[in-house]
């Protein structure tokens, strides 16, 4: 008798986890509190896109040739080393930045003394973009990081908690814009 009443209370209490769990998820999907769920989806969708725009519809020579435009700028002291915010509050000095760069779309650009140019794609808690050296670049230390992945001479993908399980991705993303 005693084992009986203790199954029968187990299988309630696992119809009460499953009626919640259901619950839950009509809540997440269906309600304005879903509305959240929704948009992660877009938004994870839109930065798929945004990546694929990057590395396989944009020309990597161009985009090196843009971003050399910009280094060029710095050292002739036309523009300051900063970071440049294109989304949400732009900076004014961005309007003048090559348009190839503006049309990816980034979140950022950020030009350093020593040359180098970053066009963030994304930014927050996760960053990925490509990094453009000048020529002749010198890595300033043994334990400097070009980037995690080379497009070509001078341009660098790089990622957060990049891992080279990612290669095969990445590659295919490349050859696909070459």
């Amino acid at each position: 008798m005693k084992i009986k009443v203790r199954k029968n209370l187990v299988l309630k209490i696992v119809i009460a986890l499953v009626i919640a769990f259901a619950f839950g998820l009509v809540f997440l999907y269906l309600t304005p509190g879903g509305k959240f769920l929704r948009l992660m989806k877009e938004e994870i969708k839109v930065e798929k896109q945004r990546k694929v725009r990057l590395l396989s519809e944009t020309d990597p020579q161009a985009l090196l040739k843009a971003c050399r435009e910009l280094s060029r700028r710095v050292s002739a002291g036309d523009l300051e080393p900063n970071r440049y915010l294109v989304c949400y509050k732009p900076h004014p000095e961005v309007s003048q930045f090559p348009q190839l760069i503006l049309d990816l779309d980034p979140m950022f650009i950020e030009t350093a003394s020593d040359g180098r140019v970053g066009v963030g794609m994304l930014g927050g808690f996760h960053h990925y973009g490509v990094t453009a050296y000048p020529e002749n670049y010198e890595k300033p230390s043994q334990s400097f990081k070009f980037g995690d992945k080379k497009i070509i001479d001078g341009l660098w993908y790089y990622e957060d908690g990049y891992n080279p399980r990612y290669d095969r991705k990445i590659n295919a993303l490349i050859k696909k814009g070459k």
